[in-house]
């Protein structure tokens, strides 16, 4: 077995070669640690101070004068602590280990002596070698042992604790740019760039709130700046061409900023007050105190941004002024009245930091449109957001009201930006829609009113003719209201003469004439569109939750209303009640209460978890639903639809049919269901394809392979497929054929309502734009599918379920956080933020 270094063969001294380096090794740190300590402390204060930059903030005088007596002191007490260091001997190292490990008697050193007197002498021999023996039994398991030099009783007040804490504290505080500050420590400034060391500047650039940019800082921006040409300049070596152009003097860092942004700079320190040089002018700061000094400038024009005291110059940037450009509107297709005379406007508008307001200007026109009015009524258009920078939107207005209905007009859009510059729109030139009404009497008042508003001067006709027709009062079936709205009328005209008295007779005989017309409907319709215009505005502007609730509250109820009064309408109609809407006209599905529930209640639930861009589409998308059906009603009553308007209504029922017969074919083809009814046959479904090809003959120039009659063609071609698969006892094939006639029926009932739109705009004055063929989604200039409304649909992302709940279950944790008042401010100032409405 082989013998370790800590032992060694009897009468023989150990073998201590390593554990002796170690303890000398000890010995020697233990001596020069004590006498460095004051040249290291001193050293470490310096590195502090100079990571915490402190050095540039004292007058240069001062700062030579730190830095020599630092280096006075440092060399001293290091050169002293060098002349008093000495090797230690090798028998210090031995009785080091012997102290380490324990041993008494100082074996170590009892075994290396020599024997000094009676060498010739056996028995002393004898006795100094059993002497030497027992020294080297006790010199086992040495150890050199761990420095020890002492510090804490030379420092009972743990100054050097201080001084790692300290070193910590301002290497982390000097992190950005250590080498810099170092390079400051080791270098006073003096004379005339003493001033600009001594002063500490803060500069930013606010532009103005409407562009909803955040504030810039040009002396950050410079840095970043700096850093990538320096990235650049590594990455890309010059060439000898290159390499006078990179010895040329830098450039100012170049800063783009809006035009009105206002700088502010503020200057701390002593010394002679500095100023703001922009271009060719210059403003001296403000003195704050006796510290600060500050200046505020706007910023209209570009040129050279310097900040100067006396003759040294703290900071200069090159400032470019990013011009306001007008707002962009144009009409996104022609503006066209519905069949219920409605005014639908579709426009897009842009800007670059945000449109606050867009208006629809209206103006009489005369001649054939050559000679345009003076007189200009204006209606607010609605926006997506407070500063939307791109709107693409659709906004139905009631104007047949209007003195102007059924007259020419043109209309010209108007946007307007954050800086109130203003860009127009082509005007365009259509007749404004104009109601038709059915009922008599309601057309005669009508009449009346036209004249009182077009010709002021023939009021004594007026009043006449509402005296024949309140003579009557058969007429409209003695009803009370409308006799004192007549009689009003007439003793307004009689005793009122003047021309301010006209408005409010106008709008006193319309309401008579929709009483006569439509009893509550008309004012329930009017009433449901106020309410989706005050929300679609309360969404746009950001309005509370309380707010939001209330309207939401109000909407609710006025569809009720509305419903309840077309309810009201049909059951009075036994004719009308027969043409009852059931479809979506967007889509030819059918409509039941349901879906309109179900529509506000996630229009509720995006408002709850603060999708409101989304809850507004989901609102503008009920509007145009309610505003379809409501067209199509109009349609049916006046008939304007002609042969396609009893087609439309064969096939919708023909839909009906359809829809259930394909539910019950899926019901019945389940496993276990045969039992349970009747199993649909292909008569059933031959039946229905008799009904399609007898439509498909009522319709007027129908050709093969154009508009709605090649849906037709192909609904025929999958009920025909449909009847194989029955006949052949497959009804889980027939299924799927039946649900593709299905949405071809539906196709084709979408084209013959659009011929029908277009057949009532060419009526009214208007003419859509429609090209293409028109069962295809129509698109805007982006490619986007518009619904076939041209409302964009592809921008905003409405969430689903899951997502709603996610965001309800977020915004009730935050809501819980803040109001837990022991958590730190800054926190809850956070949360705050989050849950704030923007």
């Amino acid at each position: 077995m082989a013998r370790s270094d800590d032992s060694a063969p009897l009468g023989r001294p150990p073998k201590l070669g390593r554990k002796l380096f170690l303890a000398r090794l000890s010995l020697a740190w233990e001596s020069l640690w004590p006498a460095l300590w004051p040249a290291v402390g001193i050293g470490g204060v310096f590195l502090a101070l100079a990571l915490f930059d402190f050095f540039p903030h004292v007058p240069g005088w001062l700062h030579v004068l730190l830095l020599a007596a630092f280096a006075i002191f440092f060399f001293r007490t290091l050169i002293k602590a060098i002349r008093s260091f000495s090797w230690p001997a090798r028998h210090a190292g031995r009785r080091r280990i012997e102290q380490a490990s324990g041993l008494d008697h100082r074996p170590l050193t009892a075994v290396n002596d020599s024997q000094a007197t009676g060498t010739n002498d056996r028995d002393a021999a004898a006795l100094w070698q059993a002497h030497q023996a027992r020294m080297a039994a006790l010199s086992r398991n040495l150890r050199a042992g761990i420095p020890e030099p002492g510090l804490a009783r030379r420092d009972p007040w743990a100054l050097r604790l201080a001084l790692a804490i300290t070193l910590v504290v301002a290497g982390i505080a000097g992190s950005s740019d250590p080498l810099q500050r170092l390079s400051r420590a080791v270098m006073p400034t003096l004379q005339s760039d003493a001033t600009a060391q001594k002063m500490a500047m803060d500069l930013w650039i606010t532009p103005p709130s409407y562009t909803g940019l955040p504030p810039l800082f040009p002396m950050r921006l410079a840095r970043q700046a700096a850093a990538e040409k320096t990235s650049r300049e590594a990455a890309l070596a010059p060439d000898d061409g290159d390499k006078e152009a990179a010895g040329a003097a830098p450039s100012l860092p170049v800063i783009q900023v809006p035009a009105g942004s206002i700088l502010t700079a503020q200057v701390q320190g002593k010394g002679e007050l500095p100023a703001l040089a922009l271009g060719a002018a210059t403003t001296p700061f403000e003195k704050i105190d006796q510290s600060y000094s500050r200046v505020v400038q706007k910023i209209d024009k570009s040129g050279k941004l310097a900040i100067v005291a006396g003759e040294h110059t703290l900071g200069a940037w090159q400032i470019a002024i990013i011009p306001d450009m007008k707002p962009a509107i144009a009409f996104a297709s022609p503006p066209i009245g519905t069949p219920q005379a409605t005014f639908k406007i579709s426009y897009t508008a842009s800007d670059d930091y945000g449109i606050t307001k867009a208006q629809a200007e209206i103006r009489r026109t005369y001649e054939r449109g050559e000679v345009v009015g003076k007189e200009v009524h204006r209606i607010d258009l609605p926006l997506p957001s407070r500063a939307a920078r791109s709107v693409n939107e659709t906004a139905f207005f009631d104007l047949a009201p209007h003195k102007w209905a059924g007259q020419p007009v043109m209309v010209e859009l108007i946007a307007t930006d954050g800086l109130k510059q203003s860009g127009k729109s082509e005007p365009t030139r259509l007749v404004l829609p104009e109601r038709v009404f059915t009922h008599p009497v309601a057309r005669a008042i009508i009449e009346e009113r036209k004249k009182l508003a077009n010709q002021p001067e023939r009021r004594r006709s007026v009043m006449q003719g509402l005296s024949e027709i309140a003579s009557e009062p058969q007429a409209f079936g003695h009803d009370s209201v409308v006799y004192l709205a007549l009689a009003t009328a007439r003793s307004r005209l009689i005793y009122d003469s003047s021309h301010d008295s006209v408005d409010p007779l106008l709008g006193l005989l319309w309401d008579t004439a929709l009483r006569l017309e439509d009893g509550k409907l008309s004012l329930a319709e009017r009433e449901l569109r106020r309410i989706q215009q005050a929300l679609m505005k309360a969404l746009a502007e950001g309005a509370s939750d309380a707010e939001l609730d209330r309207l939401m509250r109000q909407l609710q109820q006025a569809i009720s209303n509305y419903m309840q009064a077309l309810a009201e309408q049909m059951r009075r109609n036994p004719n009308r009640q027969q043409q009852a809407v059931e479809f979506d006209p967007r889509t030819m599905r059918l409509i039941q209460g349901s879906d309109i529930a179900r529509m506000l209640d996630q229009i509720r639930k995006l408002m709850q978890s603060g999708a409101r861009q989304a809850a507004r589409e989901m609102l503008a998308r009920l509007q145009r639903m309610l505003e379809g059906m409501r067209s199509m009603q109009v349609m049916r009553q006046r008939g304007s639809g002609g042969r396609n308007g009893g087609t439309l209504r064969k096939l919708q029922d023909l839909i009906r049919r359809q829809q259930q017969l394909m539910e019950q074919t899926f019901r019945l083809s389940r496993p276990g269901a045969g039992q349970q009814g009747r199993m649909p046959g292909a008569g059933d479904q031959r039946a229905l394809q008799n009904l399609l090809r007898q439509l498909r003959g009522m319709m007027p120039g129908a050709k093969p392979g154009q508009g709605p009659g090649q849906a037709l063609d192909r609904a025929n071609q999958a009920m025909e497929r449909a009847i194989r698969s029955l006949e052949g006892r497959r009804p889980g094939n027939a299924v799927g054929e039946q649900g593709q006639a299905l949405d071809q029926l539906r196709r084709a009932g979408r084209g013959l309502l659009q011929q029908m739109m277009e057949r009532f705009a060419r009526q009214s004055g208007n003419r859509p734009n429609q090209r293409g063929n028109r069962n295809q989604p129509r698109r805007d200039p982006l490619g986007r599918e518009t619904m076939g409304d041209d409302v964009d649909t592809g921008g905003v992302r409405i969430p689903n379920e899951s997502a709603m709940q996610r965001a309800r279950e977020i915004l009730d944790e935050l809501r819980r956080r803040s109001g837990q008042i022991n958590r730190r401010q800054i926190e809850l100032d956070y949360i705050n933020r989050l849950l704030q409405r923007f």
